[in-house]
C-alpha cells in the first residue's frame, strides 16, 4: 500500500484499475465498494484513501481544528493535486459520503460528480455533534454488547435467510474491527455533515447551494440515514438523481457492492452523454 504525505501526516491509499474515469474515495476503511468500480461495467481508475486518524494513516490525539469532515475533504484535494488530477468523481460510503458533501461545498470546481452511498446528511433534531449511534459507540468503546447493538440498528432489517446470514457476518466483522481500534481511532466522532444546520429546513437551504452533479444511492431500511434524508437531498440538490433500494440497509456497500456498481455504470453513461 503506497503512502502520500501532506502537512506532516501520512495517508495510505490503494489503486485499482487503469480506466480513463478517475474515482477517488476516502473513509476509515473499505470493503468491496468502491474497488469494484475498477471492473466492468464501470472500468474506472479508482483510488481509495484511508482517512487521517485511522488504520495505517497517521493517528491524531485530537480532532483537527477545522473539524474532521472538512479536514478529510481537504486531504482528498491534496491527494488529487499529488496525482495531477484537476477534476474527478468522488464516491463515499456513510461517513465517506459526508466527506463528499463537504467536498462538493468547499471544492465544487474539482468534482465532475459526487456519488453518495448511504451518506446523505442526517435528519436534524437540534444536536448535530453526532448521530445517536455513533455517540453510543464512542462513549462505550471496548464494550462488545453496545457496539453490536448499534450495528444491528444501523444495518436495518433483512427478510431472507441468505441475507440474514450475510448480515451476521457483516456485524461480526464490524464488531471485531471496532474492538481492535487504537485509543485514538476509537474516540473519533466526525459529527453530522453541515453541523451548522440545526433544522431540516436549514439543511435543505445548504443542499440547494450544491452545484455539482450528484447520484444518491440509499437503502430504505437504513438505521441511521433515513429515506427522508435521501429524498431531502434529491429534492434540494439541482441535477441530482436518487436510487433507493427497498431491501437494502446501511451495509449495502459491503454486502452488495456489485448492485451499486450497476447503478454507477448507468449514471456514468448519463453523465458523459
Amino acid at each position: 500500500m503506497p503512502i502520500f504525505e501532506t502537512d506532516d501526516v501520512q495517508l495510505w491509499y490503494d489503486e485499482y484499475g487503469n480506466g480513463d474515469e478517475v474515482v477517488l474515495s476516502s473513509a476509515s476503511g473499505f470493503d468491496g465498494y468502491p474497488a469494484v468500480l475498477a471492473n466492468e461495467p464501470t472500468d474506472c481508475h479508482v483510488f481509495t484513501i484511508q482517512a487521517r486518524g485511522f488504520g495505517r494513516s497517521t493517528h491524531l490525539r485530537a480532532a483537527p481544528e477545522q473539524g474532521w469532515l472538512d479536514q478529510w475533504a481537504d486531504d482528498v484535494i491534496a491527494f488529487a493535486d499529488h496525482l495531477g488530477v484537476s477534476r474527478f468523481i468522488y464516491t463515499g460510503v456513510s461517513h465517506g459520503g459526508g466527506i463528499g458533501w463537504h467536498l462538493a461545498r468547499r471544492h465544487p470546481q474539482r468534482l465532475k460528480a459526487l456519488i453518495s452511498v448511504v451518506g446523505t446528511p442526517h435528519d436534524r433534531d437540534g444536536d448535530t455533534s453526532s448521530s445517536v449511534g455513533r455517540r453510543a459507540v464512542v462513549e462505550n468503546r471496548g464494550n462488545r454488547d453496545v457496539i453490536e447493538k448499534q450495528f444491528r440498528i444501523l444495518g436495518g432489517s433483512t427478510d431472507t435467510p441468505e441475507r440474514a446470514a450475510l448480515r451476521e457476518e457483516t456485524i461480526a466483522s464490524l464488531v471485531r474491527h471496532h474492538l481492535e481500534y487504537s485509543a485514538e481511532e476509537a474516540q473519533i466522532n466526525q459529527g453530522m455533515p453541515f453541523p451548522e444546520a440545526r433544522t431540516n429546513e436549514e439543511l435543505s437551504a445548504i443542499l440547494r447551494t450544491i452545484d455539482v452533479p450528484v447520484l444518491i444511492l440509499a437503502g430504505m431500511r437504513d438505521g441511521v440515514i433515513s429515506p427522508e434524508s435521501a429524498l431531502r437531498a434529491a429534492r434540494s440538490v439541482p441535477r441530482s438523481k436518487a436510487v433507493l433500494f427497498e431491501d437494502e440497509g446501511h451495509f449495502v456497500a459491503r454486502e452488495r457492492p456489485e448492485r451499486l456498481a450497476a447503478e454507477v455504470a448507468v449514471y456514468l453513461d448519463e453523465l458523459n452523454s
